[in-house]
């Protein structure tokens, strides 16, 4: 029968062996070579990647030079709430609350761009923020909704008078939200003298040409905002 000791012997032996321990001394062990895939694993930045962050950190700096407004343009008369791209204005009037609900999301295109006989701009215009917006009055439980655009074409009146913006439809529901189910009236088919005296209503609660010059600048530089902060958040994904 072995005996204990020559057991324990064995078993020692054993792992110096594995631990690289050769007559007490320990052995060197070469480093492991990393493999080309756990290279390209700790160095994912590419040239391109270089070159897109080089160009969004001047396009940055381009973008907030252009900035026309340092603190937020307001809207005289309404209390402004935004979320992501969202911005709603509110303001009472009497009995009524009255809301401008509006989203920046696809609302920028040049401004008085002049061209020539072949087409081509001559001279770069302005990028302005034109969005299309929702007025609700609610009143008794009540709401009412007009869904307002800019006009393209703004037309002057037998007085001279031009409306920046349109009423593209109305309607009336109650509760939340508007439901595809609540019916709605096109401006285009709408009674004209019907659709002065709603215009008519939306002034008197401060929803007027003033106002829609004032949406416009706080829209355009809320949106500006936006892209300059898309940009930042794009170089920084980029430069990891």
């Amino acid at each position: 029968m072995m005996s204990r000791a020559v057991v324990s012997c064995g078993r020692f032996m054993a792992l110096q062996a594995r631990f690289g321990v050769v007559n007490g001394m320990a052995r060197s062990v070469a480093p492991r070579e990393i493999r080309p895939s756990m290279i390209a694993f700790y160095s994912t930045k590419t040239k391109g990647d270089q070159e897109l962050s080089s160009f969004l950190s001047d396009e940055i700096i381009a973008e907030r030079k252009a900035r026309k407004h340092d603190a937020m343009p307001k809207v005289e008369g309404f209390d402004m709430k935004t979320k992501g791209s969202e911005v709603t204005l509110v303001r009472k009037f009497n009995d009524e609350m009255i809301t401008v609900a509006l989203n920046v999301n696809h609302t920028v295109d040049a401004e008085d761009v002049s061209s020539t006989q072949s087409g081509e701009a001559t001279e770069s215009g302005e990028m302005l923020s034109k969005p299309n917006f929702d007025v609700t009055i609610e009143k008794a439980g009540q709401k009412l909704v007009l869904s307002c655009a800019y006009a393209s074409d703004p037309s002057a009146d037998q007085d001279g008078y031009e409306d920046l913006f349109q009423i593209v439809e109305f309607s009336m529901h109650t509760g939340e939200e508007l439901q595809d189910s609540d019916y709605s009236v096109s401006g285009d088919i709408m009674d004209g003298h019907l659709y002065d005296l709603l215009m008519n209503l939306l002034e008197e609660r401060g929803v007027t040409n003033e106002f829609a010059e004032q949406l416009i600048d706080l829209s355009t530089s809320y949106e500006h905002g936006l892209y300059i902060n898309l940009l930042e958040k794009l170089r920084d994904f980029v430069s990891k």
